[in-house]
C-alpha cells in the first residue's frame, strides 16, 4: 500500500496572521511613542529639543514601512508559495485516489 502524501501550508497561514498581528502592535507602539514624543516636545525647548525631534523623526520614517514589508511579504512571496502548494495539494489528491497509475 502506498504512503498517504500531503501538502501542509499552516505555518504560512500562521505567519499572516501573525503578520497581522506584529502590524496591529506596532501601530499600537507607535501611537503611544508619538503621544511620549508630542508630551516630552512641548514642555522641552532648545537646540537639545530639535536634534531629539529630528533623530526620532529620522527613526521613525526608517521603521514606518513594517506593514508595507510584511504586507509585500504576504501577498507577493506568500500568495505564490499558497499557490503552488495548492497546485501540489491537488495534484497529491490525485494520485492518492489512484496511487498505481504513477502520476
Amino acid at each position: 500500500m502506498a504512503d498517504f502524501i500531503s501538502a501542509d501550508i499552516d505555518k504560512i497561514i500562521k505567519f499572516e496572521t501573525d503578520s497581522a498581528d506584529a502590524i496591529a502592535e506596532f501601530d499600537r507602539i507607535k501611537n503611544t511613542f508619538d503621544t511620549i514624543n508630542s508630551t516630552l516636545l512641548g514642555k522641552w525647548k532648545g537646540d537639545g529639543a530639535d536634534a531629539y525631534k529630528t533623530e526620532t523623526d529620522h527613526i521613525l520614517e526608517n521603521i514606518g514601512g513594517i506593514k508595507d514589508t510584511l504586507n509585500g511579504i504576504n501577498t507577493t512571496v506568500l500568495k505564490d508559495v499558497k499557490d503552488s502548494y495548492n497546485n501540489l495539494d491537488e495534484q497529491l489528491a490525485a494520485f492518492n485516489i489512484n496511487p498505481s497509475s504513477g502520476e
